[in-house]
């Protein structure tokens, strides 16, 4: 069995942007002609006070679809960052792989050498004090760049924090071609997270 893991997509691509950018054009135009329209008619049959009142009401239930609509959205894309319900493990080219794409997430294929890395406990800032040290192997990216990486990562809310780790390696050590981060996320547990935990808490003794 294959396993996957979720990524965010960067930004969308140029074709999903000018599909996008239409649809919203449609809808806007739309809802522009149904408001003129619905105004004409009744200004026509019940005169300019009703057809005003009824427009107000009009925009306000408006109003209330485009709040729901945005809770929604926000509902949706905190069940794909917790991989709950139909989003649990979404089979390859399945309709619900397609509709995480509509939302800006991927599904990439795990390397099958890898190790499963667990989800750490997020972690206290005193907590980083008592930690016991841990050698790894020879670094590849200076032990200053992967603090603010440590720090960030450790402390960060899961509720309301939405980033990866690996956007986080990301952002401050690069990316692939491919858009993947350019050290991988296990790399950080065995061998940059201990080394960070111990350069704080030597910086805090000092």
């Amino acid at each position: 069995m294959k396993l996957y893991s979720l990524i965010r997509a960067n930004k969308y691509g140029s074709p999903k942007k000018m599909i996008l950018i239409v649809l919203l054009k449609i809808a806007l135009i739309g809802i522009l002609l149904h408001i003129t329209w619905s105004y004409h008619n009744l200004e026509t049959g019940l005169g300019t006070a009703v057809a005003q009142v009824a427009i107000m009401y009009h925009v306000v239930l408006l109003m209330i679809l485009i709040a729901v609509g945005i809770g929604l959205g926000l509902w949706i894309d905190r069940m794909i960052r917790l991989r709950s319900s139909i989003f649990h493990d979404p089979p390859k080219g399945s309709w619900t792989e397609a509709f995480m794409n509509l939302w800006g997430y991927e599904l990439k294929e795990k390397d099958a050498n890898q190790i499963a890395v667990p989800e750490p406990q997020m972690i206290e800032p005193f907590d980083l004090f008592t930690m016991p040290a841990r050698r790894g192997r020879k670094p590849t990216f200076p032990l200053e760049r992967w603090i603010p990486i440590a720090m960030k990562w450790e402390n960060r809310d899961t509720i309301r924090d939405a980033f990866t780790l690996g956007e986080l390696i990301a952002e401050h050590l690069g990316t692939n071609s491919d858009g993947s981060p350019i050290v991988s996320e296990q790399t950080y547990y065995s061998v940059w997270r201990q080394r960070a935990i111990d350069e704080i808490r030597r910086r805090a003794k000092s």
